[in-house]
């Protein structure tokens, strides 16, 4: 998949574990160009740090051993896992994580690039096909009690890639191609104007990464499959037991459902992860734009646009927000518009090329989704049942 450039800072004990091009890990995996020799791959190592406190590693594994006999059609739109390990170095234990490859994300500018003759939008049938598949994924992982994000809602453009069948079958020379070999150089660290010699603490080299117009061509000629990946800030859940994980809110708040706004959350349920998808689903039919539109990333104009689209709170939230005066009637109509989102609707606003009955569909769908009251919004399956037939078909062909 290409080493990101990673910042040298972050080499230090309880930080990153330093590789080289070369190196082995676990007695048989050989970063070769940054793919995994033979049985290609991808690796991740977590920092030291990541290690000690992050559920991800166990549940990597808990998704492989449920992989095993598992039909449900979300399965595979879940990035799978071959492999987990842990290996001691000089910045710490890391726990290791062995996935299958994928190419670029939905946040990746050469998806944009690829479709400059439509004006950089991605084409309907391409939208329909991703939001299906998404929703599938969250469905797959909330059946096995995952809830993708928890302090951090993970569930974003950035952790949605592309799959290709092309990358399963390929030699190392035909997957330099597709991700173009990156370029390997030494590093030299300096203090002030001093060079410093090399640690044991840092790597000696760093990969830059390859350009990503063959790999996007690979991912979006083809039939269009995505899967959900990153479980980083992921946690168990059952319906009968409550997260280990104390609720805190580090998310975007573009993701945030109200009653973590409102922080009337003590522990993360799946009816948070329900709230981003929808908002990840509209971004996707809604040429990336977020339903809530935000100029500042302020939480009071999250909070204005919420109420502007979906009407007013739950009384213990319209009452706890001190400056809704400022912006609502206390009906909850808006005081002031014309400073308001361009489109006060849900649903799909560049609707031209989709049905009325598609666009009505797909706006009861996220009214369900975007439903106050985190014990009446919808599940995951629901979700994707609720979702136009026409768009799941064209996931099984």
């Amino acid at each position: 998949m290409g080493l990101l450039l990673e910042c040298e800072n972050h080499y230090y004990v309880g930080g990153f574990h330093p590789m080289n091009i070369g190196d082995t890990l676990n007695d048989h995996y050989r970063l070769v160009e940054d793919l995994l020799l033979k049985c290609f791959g991808s690796l991740k190592v977590l920092s030291a740090n990541s290690s000690a406190n992050s559920s991800e590693l166990s549940i990597s594994q808990h998704l492989q051993q449920q992989e095993k006999g598992d039909s449900h059609p979300g399965k595979d739109h879940v990035i799978r896992i071959f492999d987990t390990f842990i290996i001691q170095g000089p910045n710490g234990t890391h726990h290791c994580i062995v996935t299958e490859l994928l190419g670029i994300s939905l946040s990746s500018d050469a998806v944009q690039a690829f479709y400059r003759k439509n004006r950089f939008k991605l084409p309907p049938d391409v939208t329909r096909k991703l939001a299906a598949q998404v929703a599938l994924g969250v469905a797959y992982l909330h059946k096995c009690n995952i809830i993708h994000g928890y302090s951090i809602v993970d569930l974003h453009l950035g952790n949605v890639l592309f799959y290709s069948p092309e990358f399963e079958n390929a030699s190392l020379t035909e997957l330099n191609l597709i991700y173009w070999e990156p370029s390997v150089l030494p590093i030299q660290y300096w203090n002030d104007k001093t060079p410093v010699p090399l640690s044991i603490h840092r790597p000696a080299t760093i990969a830059h990464p390859g350009h990503q117009s063959s790999l996007a061509k690979i991912c979006l000629s083809s039939n269009i499959h995505v899967k959900i990946c990153d479980f980083g800030e992921s946690s168990f859940y059952t319906p009968y037991r409550q997260s280990n994980k104390p609720l805190t809110s580090n998310m975007s708040i573009v993701f945030q459902a109200p009653e973590v706004i409102f922080h009337d959350m003590v522990y993360p349920a799946p009816s948070m992860d329900i709230w981003a998808l929808g908002v990840l689903m509209y971004m996707i039919l809604n040429d990336m734009h977020v339903p809530f539109k935000l100029y500042y990333d302020e939480e009071k104009e999250a909070i204005q646009c919420m109420v502007t689209m979906l009407g007013r709170f739950l009384d213990k939230w319209w009452n706890a927000w001190a400056e809704r005066a400022e912006y609502f009637q206390e009906s909850g109509i808006c005081l002031r518009t014309k400073w308001m989102v361009p489109y006060i609707r849900i649903g799909i606003v560049g609707k031209e090329s989709f049905s009325v009955e598609e666009d009505s569909a797909f706006g009861g769908l996220l009214y369900k989704m975007f439903n106050y009251a985190p014990e009446e919004r919808i599940d995951a399956e629901e979700a994707v049942r609720l979702i136009p037939s026409s768009w799941k078909d064209v996931v099984r062909n």
